[in-house]
């Protein structure tokens, strides 16, 4: 029978402790990643939960939705308002333009007949200065004048008051302007009052005998 080496013996068991630490160790890993994994769960879920938005209180939604009709509603309001007061301000304009168009007229009709009158010079410029002074006055409002003294006939802006044969002057073409006309801006004020030839005495001849046979 052998007998075996006190000192091999001696190896084995320190060899033996030695291995021991380390297998526990081994066992201890798996729990130890499980921990983290478990750890790091919960911090992804309290990130997540920190940025999602907070859910909306039914009430706050109400309040929300009735602010934004109220709002809409000044707005309109305001838009309503404002064009209103742009409407009023135009007709009060219009108003006082077509009260002193009258004005305008005589202060035309009175120079337009000082010629030969017995009038000095100065009387006449002053006249003239005042009606020009006017004039610049509304048109810093927007009232303009419209001449019609030739050209074609226009039903927009003209109003024919007669028609007279001419033999100069063609058919449908303006003879003579009777009365200004004013725009305000693009609105038309008052159409200048013309007169309008019918053409030829002959051509009208012409054209009177052809209905006349036509009936």
């Amino acid at each position: 029978m052998n007998k075996s080496d006190p000192s091999e013996e001696i190896q084995e068991e320190s060899l033996q402790t030695e291995s021991a630490p380390e297998s526990a160790a081994s066992g201890e890993i798996p729990e130890v990643l499980d921990a983290l994994d478990e750890e790091s769960a919960k911090e992804a879920s309290a990130a997540a939960e920190a940025k999602a938005p907070p859910a909306e209180d039914p009430e706050d939604e109400s309040y929300k939705i009735q602010y934004l009709r109220l709002r809409a509603d000044f707005d309109n309001f305001r838009k309503r308002t404002r064009r209103e007061k742009e409407e009023w301000t135009q007709r009060c304009l219009e108003n006082l333009c077509t009260d002193l168009l009258t004005v305008l007229d005589h202060f035309d009709l009175g120079i337009a007949n000082s010629e030969g009158k017995e009038f000095t010079e100065d009387t006449l410029k002053g006249f003239t200065l005042v009606r020009s002074q006017l004039g610049s006055t509304l048109g810093k409002y927007g009232l303009s004048p419209i001449e019609a003294t030739e050209g074609t006939f226009d039903p927009n802006v003209h109003e024919a008051i007669t028609h007279i044969p001419s033999p100069e002057v063609p058919e449908d073409e303006i003879v003579a302007m009777t009365r200004k006309g004013y725009k305000l801006g693009n609105r038309l004020l008052r159409p200048a009052q013309v007169v309008v030839s019918s053409g030829s005495g002959e051509a009208s001849e012409r054209a009177e005998a052809n209905s006349g046979e036509s009936a």
